[in-house]
């Protein structure tokens, strides 16, 4: 058990409990593993693809991939531009994985254990409890990490001076009206981007955690 609800978060007399320890702990080492892995996920992916598209389509792969150079400096759809893919997929799934592990850790908080289903012999059962998903604090970490990014992107295209030059992204305005490659626009489209991401990280999670406890359910009946 990482944490036990009245004494999670808290330090007493200015010092951190045990289990604040631990989770701190867990904490870091879930951020440490879900960074490498979407970091390594995304560079592979973005290396892989390049030289699939060189394979299927040849000098054609430039004429969208390319585009990738926009926010990848020094990115092409070419073999040595896919390791400058390699690169910048590790460090961009990296961080991103990273922060959404430590945003969703942060704002859950000391509820974590009021998220996990016991079994009524977990006492004999080596098996660990179903853990649930808390809605409100993934859809604020990815809300989060999605909004920044493409604010983010948006100002790197301002600071490039390829902002005027950039139809493709402009295209988002149809899905997100208001966003323009402005600072005030890049905002608006930030905003709503968050709000519909948290909306269907909640319902999503919603859906996961009556499903879990349908499940916990029948496998207790069976007991």
């Amino acid at each position: 058990m990482i944490a036990d609800g009245p004494t999670a978060g808290a330090a007493h007399r200015g010092r951190a409990s045990p289990n604040d320890d631990l989770f701190a702990a867990a904490v870091r080492l879930n951020v440490i593993v879900t960074a490498l892995g979407a970091g390594l996920g995304v560079g592979l992916f973005l290396f892989l693809a390049t030289h699939l598209s060189l394979a299927v389509t040849g000098d054609r792969a430039g004429r969208y991939l390319n585009l990738l150079g926009v926010f990848l400096p020094g990115y092409a759809a070419s073999p040595g531009g896919a390791w400058l893919g390699l690169l910048w997929g590790t460090a961009y799934g990296g961080l991103s994985g990273a922060a959404l592990t430590w945003l969703y850790a942060r704002t859950l908080g000391d509820r974590l254990v009021e998220l996990a289903l016991f079994r009524a012999d977990s006492e004999g059962d080596l098996r660990p409890p179903v853990l649930l998903l808390s809605g409100h604090a993934i859809g604020l970490a990815l809300g989060g990490v999605v909004a920044m990014q493409l604010f983010l992107t948006t100002a790197w295209l301002i600071l490039r001076g390829t902002a005027a030059e950039s139809p493709h992204a402009r295209l988002l305005a149809n899905y997100l009206p208001g966003y323009d490659t402005t600072l005030p626009g890049a905002l608006v489209g930030a905003a709503e981007l968050f709000v519909l991401v948290y909306a269907t990280a909640f319902l999503a999670g919603a859906l996961y955690n009556r499903l879990a406890r349908v499940r916990h359910g029948l496998e207790e009946a069976r007991r």
